[in-house]
């Protein structure tokens, strides 16, 4: 049996194996053909992208206040 190359210049969702080679041990080699777009990411002294405290400042809603917990209760002191 010989293998089976296909290339696709678009990847689709699934890739359909043919009736001959399914349920029996089979490799599959996903290698893209071009390199990706590495984009490169500023970062400050700290490490952090630079932007992300202004993009993420007040994200998280004002929550609201916290009930009275009552009172301590009194206990015996321990001898």
């Amino acid at each position: 049996m010989q293998p089976i190359r296909k290339i696709y210049q678009d990847a689709p969702d699934s890739i359909a194996i043919p009736e001959e080679l399914r349920h029996q041990p089979v490799e599959i080699i996903i290698w893209p053909l071009s390199e990706p777009n590495q984009a490169v990411e500023e970062t400050d002294a700290n490490g952090w992208p630079i932007g992300f405290f202004e993009q993420t400042f007040g994200s998280i809603p004002d929550l609201p206040e916290r009930e009275s917990q009552g009172e301590y209760e009194e206990r015996e002191p321990l001898s």
